[in-house]
């Protein structure tokens, strides 16, 4: 009976595992289905992979810190794409994931005023790699222009001028100073 007790227990756990599995591939990664995406406000990472969306928690709950977050999302089905039309290897691409998920293990494990604060931290599916940060505007690179992997782009980074200062780059919008930063040289 007790054999018999623990098959039943660990058929069960297997099926469970494999119901969330699948689940997990239809529905995406978990900030994909714990936030509703709002709209796309930039991109970032290397060669600008990520799309960077605002976005909302679908549990109130969750709304308690901020009530707006940043929803990073790589799309790896159009990442491998890219990859084939510039004649990258398969080794290439995975180096690049890896990549990325060491750089977003490392990112929620920084704890400092002007590192952006990581919410929820990477989830990966087979198709996608998604994680959750504070509210951002827009990544540096899409501040300063460079707006790859950005269809439409958004109303507050249109007419973004950077200006130097001595050593420091002000970022203009409409008469309006949006930012400032030291630059070190």
């Amino acid at each position: 009976m007790k054999t018999l007790t623990q098959a039943l227990a660990k058929t069960a756990a297997v099926i469970e595992k494999t119901v969330q599995t699948t689940v997990q591939e239809v529905t995406g990664p978990k900030a994909l289905q714990d936030y509703e995406l709002l709209d796309q406000i930039g991109s970032a990472g290397p060669g600008l992979a990520w799309r960077l969306y605002s976005a909302r928690a679908r549990d109130p709950a969750r709304q308690h810190q901020y009530p707006v977050v940043c929803v990073w999302v790589l799309d790896k089905r159009s990442l491998s794409e890219a990859r084939m039309r510039a004649g990258l290897t398969k080794a290439a691409e995975d180096s690049f994931l890896d990549l990325i998920r060491t750089d977003a293990a490392k990112l929620v494990r920084l704890r400092h005023p002007g590192v952006v604060h990581v919410v929820q931290a990477l989830d990966e599916t087979k198709n996608a790699m998604a994680m959750v940060t504070e509210p951002l505007f827009a990544s540096a690179a899409n501040t300063l222009g460079i707006v790859d992997n950005i269809p439409v782009l958004p109303k507050d980074l249109r007419g973004m001028v950077p200006c130097f200062f001595n050593s420091f780059l002000c970022l203009v919008n409409d008469s309006h100073l949006v930012s400032v930063c030291y630059v070190i040289y």
